[in-house]
């Protein structure tokens, strides 16, 4: 493992050159290794943006590349933390990453950029960081974009650093060609350069350049032509002698020169025929172009007068228009729009899956396959998940029976009790009392009575009678009202609710809640069912005798009961953040330990509906609301 120096002191820097692409080239072709050019790199991109920080970490293999550079009166330190965690973060993510600074006061700001470096195959092996000052968030985009084209060129010129430039035309480094790409702004305007200099050098009618994508032609550009209509005939002509010569994979001339050995006769021609007869008469050729030995671009020309075209001739022309090839594609791939992109990267994948091998990929696509046909046309049933609450089906309450003070309580929660059994006891002293007066005045009437009818006055007689029946009637009410103070459980059961005995002494208004007894046998459940499914719910009731479900509490979530809904109440309850409907289910729940108030999940069955509906429909009802679409 290789580490090559951290921190160098800093130096003056020479000025800055015209041309940083050029530079580059010129880098690859004296620099002995990687490691020192892609550090030479770093320094010049640095120059390039005025950077008073930069720094890079690259792995080549088991050599590493990391290194920075610093120039310009403030401290390296300044810099140095911050754009080493950037670059750092840069590192787990392998594309071109921008971070605006602004100072306290907001007058100033800087930015940190990054853009990562990738080896010949196209997999990052780190990234490139620098900082840039006094730049506005608008030239942000525009500086990540100048940074992320040098390093682009710098990752391919890397893979000719090292070689001999002698060793022939497949080893030389195609420096005006990449710096060209480089300065272009697109393919096309790569493509223009290119068949306007052929042109003008060959002294030619027409040259034509072509992309190859998946065993067609897309011509890109056609020489004194700027825009290039598919539609037209001439370049439909252009473009099926193109794809002739792609599926011929070799150079095509017509008319053919008779004297070069191995040229065909005018049969194998038929297309390049049809097109030198729509050129009138001028002679007509194309030329394979290949980078990693498959075609990659067709050039086609068209030469003034019917002489033919040698394949000495057209060898040469190769040769001089074949090293721009990769410049070509790499200058596509960074033109790509995000659609685009995509849509290459499924078809390379596509392709991947036709070819022989990656059987993985393979099962892969045919599982992920025969998902989205489920996906799109199959059904499955469409289950409710609604919050519920357990409720005895047999409840009593008892209240208090008359305004007094409680005097005992004999149960409490959780107590089992019977039907007539004493809960409580309200204080009777006052009623005693009241009932002792009402017997005295009663006694006291009988001797009236007897006086009136000793004395023969039966008017008096008749008045204390009268007196003596409306003191027994209250004397039924203070005795009702005694018995009533031993208030009693309506029915067998356990108290549920109703906890007193911090109460005793205190007094209780007539009405006031006691106790409650529920029988823990039968059980109702109490679904909250959301408005935006209140409408699925009634038309499975519509559709179907009985709508059932399942039902799990969170105390025994393992334990699951079936049950089927009884009734849809019509009236609305709040709960939390919204408002639901309730519907009741009755559930035979013995021995499972339950009690009122517990709370579960149920999960009620709708119908059948379709796969994507079910994922899908949560979403869509969202958008339509809040979106009105």
């Amino acid at each position: 493992m290789k580490v090559v120096g951290q921190a160098p002191t800093p130096q003056t820097e020479s000025a800055i050159p015209p041309d940083p692409y050029a530079q580059i080239v010129d880098l690859a072709r004296r620099s002995t290794s990687r490691s020192r050019y892609m550090s030479e790199v770093m320094r010049c991109a640095a120059r390039c943006f005025s950077s008073p920080y930069a720094a890079i970490h690259l792995r080549y293999a088991a050599e590493i590349v990391q290194d920075d550079w610093h120039t310009g009166s403030t401290d390296p330190k300044f810099w140095k933390g911050g754009l080493q965690d950037f670059l750092t973060e840069s590192l787990t993510q392998p594309r071109s990453q921008a971070k605006l600074l602004r100072s306290r006061t907001g007058r100033t700001t800087a930015a940190f950029l990054s853009t990562p470096v990738f080896d010949p195959s196209g997999s990052s092996v780190g990234a490139i960081a620098l900082v840039v000052t006094n730049v506005g968030e608008s030239e942000v985009t525009q500086k990540l974009t100048a940074l992320e084209a040098l390093c682009r060129l710098a990752s391919y010129a890397a893979a000719f650093v090292g070689r001999d430039v002698g060793q022939g035309r497949a080893g030389r480094l195609p420096d005006q060609a990449m710096v060209r790409a480089a300065k272009s702004e697109s393919v096309e305007e790569l493509a223009f350069a290119i068949t306007n200099e052929m042109r003008n050098k060959l002294g030619c009618e027409m040259v034509v350049l072509g992309l190859v994508r998946a065993r067609r032609v897309r011509i890109i550009s056609i020489s004194g032509l700027d825009q290039v209509s598919p539609r037209s005939p001439g370049v439909a002509s252009i473009r099926a002698a193109m794809e002739e010569c792609l599926d011929a994979q070799k150079a095509i001339a017509y008319p053919p020169a008779r004297d070069d050995p191995g040229s065909a006769g005018d049969a194998d021609y038929h297309i390049h025929k049809q097109w030198h007869g729509v050129a009138k008469g001028d002679a007509v050729a194309s030329i394979p172009l290949c980078m990693d030995g498959e075609p990659a671009a067709i050039l086609s020309l068209r030469q003034h007068g019917d002489q033919a075209i040698s394949a000495k001739n057209l060898e040469d022309i190769r040769s001089k228009v074949e090293p721009f090839v990769p410049a070509l594609m790499l200058s596509q791939r960074a033109g790509r729009s995000l659609v685009r992109h995509l849509r290459d990267s499924v078809a390379r994948a596509a392709s991947s899956l036709v070819r022989p091998g990656h059987v993985g990929r393979k099962l892969f696509a045919m599982v992920f396959a025969a998902f989205a046909a489920w996906f799109c046309f199959g059904s499955t049933t469409y289950e409710l998940t609604l919050p519920c609450t357990v409720t005895p089906a047999n409840m009593r309450h008892t209240a208090a029976p008359f305004q007094g003070v409680l005097s005992a309580v004999h149960v409490i929660e959780g107590d089992a009790v019977n039907a007539g059994d004493v809960l409580c006891v309200f204080d009777t002293r006052d009623i005693a009392q009241e009932r002792s007066q009402l017997v005295a005045e009663l006694k006291v009437l009988e001797r009236e009575v007897d006086r009136g009818m000793a004395t023969d006055s039966p008017v008096e007689v008749r008045l204390a009678i009268s007196k003596q029946e409306l003191i027994r009637s209250k004397l039924v009410i203070v005795d009702r009202r005694l018995e009533r103070a031993r208030v009693r459980s309506p029915i067998d059961g356990v108290i549920v609710a109703g906890n007193l005995r911090s109460r005793v002494g205190s007094v209780l208004v007539q009405g006031e809640p006691l106790m409650t007894v529920a029988l823990l046998e039968e059980w109702v459940l109490e679904l909250e069912v959301p408005q935006s499914a209140i409408a699925d719910v009634i038309a499975a009731g519509n559709n179907a005798s009985v709508v059932s479900g399942v039902f799990s509490s969170y105390a025994r979530p393992d334990r699951r009961r079936s049950f089927e809904l009884d009734r849809l109440l019509p009236a609305t309850r709040p709960a939390k953040d919204h408002t639901v409907y309730i519907a009741e289910a009755r559930i035979d729940a013995r021995g499972d330990g339950l009690q009122p108030g517990m709370e579960g999940i149920a999960r009620i069955e709708i119908g059948r509906r379709r796969v994507w509906w079910v994922w899908l429909h949560g979403m869509v009802d969202y958008l339509r609301m809040n979106l009105w679409l």
